[in-house]
């Protein structure tokens, strides 16, 4: 999963990262855990990285937010 996936797809090619995500989604996958490449990040760091998701289920996805520091604006979700 660790790839310059911007760099690949600017050149033209698909980038491993998503010909992996594009063979999870096509099983029935709606996203995978993967861990972080952040700067700082350790092996215990993970992200969630969801492709097929909304308000109904199968695939609902709720904002817990109870600190209220998300943004409020749905631009910013998109």
């Amino acid at each position: 999963m660790k790839c310059a996936w911007l760099l690949i797809a600017a050149s033209g090619t698909t980038p491993p990262s998503w010909a992996i995500a594009k063979k999870l989604k096509a099983k029935g996958y709606a996203g995978a855990l993967v861990p972080s490449f952040a700067s700082g990040a350790s092996d215990d760091d993970h992200n969630l990285v969801l492709w097929n998701w909304g308000r109904d289920l199968p695939h609902k996805i709720s904002v817990y937010d109870p600190s209220g520091k998300l943004p409020k604006n749905q631009l910013s979700w998109e």
